[in-house]
């Protein structure tokens, strides 16, 4: 028997009011209406799926919080909280993507960031900078990685779950981002990347990086 794939709980209130409305119309013997809310309900909930995730037990591996597409890889400065020259690995997720968010590496949280911003298409090189954003620093392996949850053109909503002084395991959820976006990743430059534009990953499994 096929296993049912969870729904994220922050998803739940968008499934139940299109559900809801089916509900209403079925008892009312509107069919047509009822069948279109059902869709919509069922669309929601595929966006807002939560499969388990089984991640790779390797320490020194830096693993992709985002389940999506990658579409830039750059040597930038990060002055929030690297404070230095390092490179960044950005991550987009369409609409068809899981979007839960995972923890690149194990360690402890030390820094976050919400900044307000502007909603540009999140592939633009420019929205790492400009558009509203949730930054997460955690710091492990002897050195410290940031995951940027970048909003979109569409994605408005940021759900962080972690906060200041929180021990996350590598492949361990601690956001999502609703209805299509971004994630970034900023890592030492003495770091090796294992990825290359355009490559396809799987949030919490997919190896991004690693300590040399």
């Amino acid at each position: 028997m096929k296993k049912i794939v969870p729904i994220a709980k922050e998803g739940w209130p968008f499934v139940a009011a299109p559900a809801g409305a089916a509900v209403l119309f079925v008892a009312l013997g509107w069919v047509f209406p009822a069948a279109l809310f059902l869709a919509g309900a069922v669309g929601l909930a595929l966006f807002f799926r939560d499969p388990k995730r089984n991640a790779p037990d390797s320490p020194a591996s830096v693993l992709c919080p985002a389940h999506g597409k990658i579409v830039g890889i750059a040597e930038v400065e990060e002055p929030d909280y690297l404070r230095r020259t390092c490179r960044r690995i950005s991550i987009f997720m369409s609409l068809f993507n899981v979007h839960m968010n995972y923890a690149p590496i194990t360690g402890q949280v030390e820094f976050l960031n919400h900044r307000k911003g502007k909603f540009l298409r999140a592939n633009l090189d420019e929205a790492s900078l400009k558009n509203e954003s949730n930054s997460i620093g955690i710091s492990g392996n002897k050195d410290r990685v940031m995951v940027r949850q970048i909003a979109g053109t569409i994605a408005r909503r940021i759900v962080c779950r972690v906060k200041v002084n929180d021990r996350v395991v590598a492949g361990h959820k601690i956001g999502l981002i609703k209805f299509g976006s971004r994630v970034d990743v900023f890592v030492p430059l003495d770091w090796e990347v294992l990825v290359k534009e355009g490559d396809r990953v799987v949030g919490g499994i997919s190896r991004i990086a690693r300590v040399r």
